[in-house]
């Protein structure tokens, strides 16, 4: 086994956090591997957020300091940390940009809402199920409410949206939430660059069951995909991946309910939690 890499807590920010893992891990007794595997990720990634290679989410950051014990410690200097590099983008910033100046946005997802189509209590509904810490939510719906002017913006983006009906099942077990979020959908649809497909439960196996996605048209950039995962999401400009993903989305839209259907749908489940 290669000898630990030295750090340097006074080299930056992440550099510190990057100490301060290290020290609750090995205080801990645990190896990056089992770190990993206890967080659903991998020794290498957290090997790379010890070294200051790679920025952990926010969740992640959570989900380490509960992990470790570290009382709060973990997610303070990691808060700093991102505050002080704002100039540096880590990999949920360079969508976002990418997000921002898009003049298309094309997406898929199997089981919640898009997020730019959530309301705040939806949003908010999510993160308390998975216990993500109350600071920490409060700066995630900030953040995402903020992405969300990018639909009534000037010159806003075509948005097309495929929801899996799986997505409706499960918010219509809270009605108190699907009222809340089921209007605010009917409100975005109102909007001319909106549009909105469901895919129904009774078409079985569809083309995009591997997971969510989101397509970007970027000018001056061409086509990009975007994929996230647990603790953190992947862009690629492979013209072989856009592809991919364009034909499977394809695939998928012939199996969607028109966007009318898709309403008098939504205006149904909508009835149903008056």
């Amino acid at each position: 086994m290669p000898a630990a890499k030295t750090l340097d807590p006074e080299a930056s920010m992440w550099d510190l956090f990057g100490a301060y893992l290290r020290l609750f891990r090995t205080q801990a007794g645990l190896t990056q591997d089992k770190l990993g595997s206890d967080l659903h990720t991998t020794g290498s990634f957290v090997g790379q957020v010890e070294t200051a290679q790679r920025r952990p989410h926010e969740e992640f950051v959570a989900q380490l300091d509960v992990e470790l014990r570290a009382q709060g410690l973990l997610i303070a200097t990691a808060f700093h940390a991102n505050r002080l590099t704002d100039d540096q983008p880590g990999w949920f910033d360079t969508f976002a940009n990418a997000e921002a100046a898009s003049v298309r946005i094309r997406t898929f997802q199997p089981q919640v809402i898009p997020g730019l189509l959530q309301c705040e209590e939806y949003m908010r509904n999510l993160w308390s199920r998975a216990r993500v810490p109350a600071a920490t939510m409060d700066t995630w719906v900030q953040r995402r409410l903020k992405r969300k002017n990018v639909l009534t913006k000037k010159e806003a983006p075509e948005y097309w949206a495929v929801v899996d009906e799986a997505a409706l099942i499960r918010l219509a077990q809270n009605s108190t939430v699907a009222k809340a979020q089921l209007a605010h959908l009917l409100d975005l649809i109102e909007l001319n660059n909106v549009i909105l497909e469901m895919v129904p439960m009774d078409v079985g196996i569809h083309a995009c069951m591997d997971g969510a996605f989101v397509l970007l048209s970027v000018p001056g950039k061409g086509e990009c995909t975007y994929a996230e995962g647990t603790f953190e999401g992947r862009m690629s400009t492979d013209a072989h991946g856009v592809y991919e993903v364009q034909r499977r989305y394809d695939l998928l839209r012939a199996d969607t309910l028109s966007p009318e259907r898709t309403e008098r749908h939504l205006r149904s489940l909508l009835e149903g939690t008056a």
